[in-house]
């Protein structure tokens, strides 16, 4: 039976479990998972402020289902996000350092992930390569820009819980701290849409911030879409609701001030 909100099965008996278990609303999770990667460790290191952050993310959820990210885990989301970084760009036609995106593959292929990233650069293609036209209606660019996302946090995730990208991608689906981490992804999403305007504008690519029928309340409408999963409840999720909450007021502001440029 596929899992839903009205069943629980195993995974959601393992979410119950690891909520007795760590307690005290996630905050010792988080907490480690701070310290773990915040420390200076030899490279590769997150090389932006922001993949830290969903490094340290992606390792507090981790523990909170009884195990740490290891140091090789640690390693791998680090290129992935590297690499998803690069692949990304190579799509899309801009600029991308073509050597780092060599020795990428090449550790990855000699790595125990080749199958995941092989798997992970082969959906990204293929959205890439179908994403829809910027004359297209708003809901259309939307589902592309969330299975763009929703298949790279997959990937992370995966790789952080030794998973195929179909298993992490169900529990992102159902996990109510995974898919607040995926709402995070979206908001910064938006935020970086807003930001870059005019350059896909330019560029004729397809974004939440671009499009005929994209308007200020349409920007408001995502941001509540993307906010809904943040109700503050004092459980084992609360850390990760505090974090949406603050993400959204964060992509609020710039709506407010660059939505006059659309």
């Amino acid at each position: 039976m596929k899992p839903g909100p009205t069943s629980i099965g195993k995974s959601g008996r393992e979410s119950i479990e690891h909520s007795v278990r760590f307690g005290w609303f996630g905050i010792p999770s988080v907490f480690a998972a701070l310290i773990a990667n915040c420390k200076l460790f030899k490279p590769p290191r997150p090389s932006t402020p922001l993949r830290l952050l969903s490094l340290i993310a992606l390792d507090a959820a981790s523990r909170s289902r009884g195990s740490a990210l290891g140091t090789e885990s640690r390693y791998a989301i680090i290129r992935a996000m590297e690499l998803g970084a690069l692949l990304n760009d190579r799509f899309d036609g801009d600029d991308y350092d073509r050597e780092v995106l060599r020795k990428l593959a090449r550790w990855f292929a000699r790595s125990g992930h080749r199958n995941i990233a092989w798997c992970y650069a082969k959906r990204l293609r293929h959205l890439k390569l179908s994403r829809p036209d910027t004359c297209e209606n708003r809901n259309t660019v939307r589902n592309y820009r969330e299975n763009v996302n929703k298949v790279s946090l997959a990937f992370l995730w995966a790789l952080a819980r030794a998973k195929t990208i179909a298993s992490a991608e169900l529990e992102i689906q159902h996990e109510p701290d995974l898919h607040m981490l995926f709402q995070m992804v979206m908001l910064s999403q938006l935020i970086d849409d807003m930001f870059d305007m005019r350059r896909d504008r330019r560029r004729s690519l397809p974004s939440l911030a671009t499009g005929p029928d994209v308007s200020g309340a349409s920007l408001r409408e995502l941001l509540s879409i993307y906010s809904v999963a943040a109700p503050l409840r004092l459980d084992q999720n609360f850390c990760m609701g505090v974090a949406l909450k603050i993400m959204q007021s964060g992509a609020r502001l710039v709506i407010m001030q660059r939505a006059a440029f659309n």
